[in-house]
């Protein structure tokens, strides 16, 4: 098994700008991008699909959003529903019960909450979303926010 960080896909280089011919994987599949913001799957929780419906339009806005993603966006999704329903079930009681016999342990939800977590920390970092993997992509918001017939018109104009 190789040592050292793994390998990024070639949008992440682009968009930081280290996109290097000799380092390029030529094989890389590129995957479609959705035309427009993808639905939600009907079997994510009702938090889970607020969190898709909210994080899908700045992924999708990135071109970080593709046909190859939607699964591990969905599960992701699926994680963060998990963990916010635990957190709530942890408030409405306490982060200690006490079982049958009077003994008290750590509230089972707990360890939800956690493995959530944990499983959100992972998809957040692939999808460049937390503070340390967004240092890494640069997105050129203005060239993302024309489209072709408005740059066009600009150039004609020029």
């Amino acid at each position: 098994m190789p040592a050292g960080r793994k390998p990024l896909p070639r949008k992440f280089h682009i968009l930081n700008g280290t996109d290097r011919p000799c380092r390029r994987n030529e094989n890389e599949p590129v995957p479609d991008e959705f035309p427009d913001i993808p639905k939600p799957p009907a079997h994510l929780s009702k938090t889970a699909k607020k969190e898709w419906k909210r994080m899908s339009k700045v992924l999708h806005a990135s071109g970080l959003l593709t046909q190859l993603d939607y699964s591990q966006f969905a599960i992701y999704c699926q994680a963060w529903g998990r963990w916010v329903d635990a957190e709530k079930k942890i408030t409405e009681t306490s982060m200690v019960v006490k079982t049958a016999n009077g003994n008290p342990i750590n509230n089972p939800y707990m360890n939800i909450a956690n493995t959530a977590m944990r499983d959100c920390h992972k998809f957040l970092s692939e999808f460049g979303m937390t503070p340390s993997s967004r240092t890494k992509i640069k997105i050129d918001n203005q060239a993302k926010k024309q489209n072709k017939f408005t740059s066009n018109a600009q150039q004609a104009n020029s």
